[in-house]
């Protein structure tokens, strides 16, 4: 009887199909940096857009949108392969700041931050990028060993009034190429 239920539980889990994976490695070896008249700490593909003060009032209403802040980031270099099409994609997995319901970058919650705001960002468009689903998505093709995805930063009341205090929050990125 135990041979017999061991022959069942083998046919209970025979092979139902194969899933196969594909996908190529490329050799682009662009410089990545960060720029725009606010960028400092430009450390390779680490930056910081320093936004500019806003009036509470700017923000007293859940949706509002305030300081709208350009930056960009650069692909460059001997390396970066001419033809190459790059797109920016925004880790969600890794950037635990990223709001899944607005798609927006929450703020810091400590001691002096300012609440009921985000950090939202739109693209060169100036169509808001859920930075949760990672859309809308720019793309560029490397062109005399550069390419630029230009962006835009902003703040976004949130929950109501915005109340006085600072705003520090950030998101990790990945360049991809096909």
């Amino acid at each position: 009887m135990l041979c017999a239920l061991g022959a069942a539980a083998s046919s209970a889990a025979a092979d139902d199909g194969r899933i196969t994976f594909t996908g190529t490695v490329v050799g682009t070896t662009c410089v990545v940096t960060g720029g725009g008249a606010t960028v400092t700490n430009n450390n390779g593909g680490n930056f910081t857009v320093g936004l500019p003060r806003v009036s509470v009032t700017a923000l007293a209403a859940t949706g509002e949108r305030a300081g709208d802040t350009p930056f960009y980031i650069r692909l460059s270099g001997n390396n970066c392969t001419n033809g190459a099409v790059a797109r920016v994609y925004f880790e969600p997995a890794q950037s635990t700041n990223i709001n899944a319901t607005t798609g927006n970058l929450r703020n810091a919650t400590a001691t002096g931050s300012a609440r009921n705001v985000e950090v939202g960002l739109l693209n060169a468009n100036r169509a808001v990028v859920n930075l949760y689903t990672n859309t809308p998505q720019l793309t560029a093709t490397v062109a005399n060993n550069a390419a630029q995805f230009d962006y835009w930063a902003q703040y976004v009341a949130t929950g109501g009034a915005t109340s006085a205090g600072t705003v520090n929050t950030d998101v990790v990125y990945s360049i991809l190429y096909n």
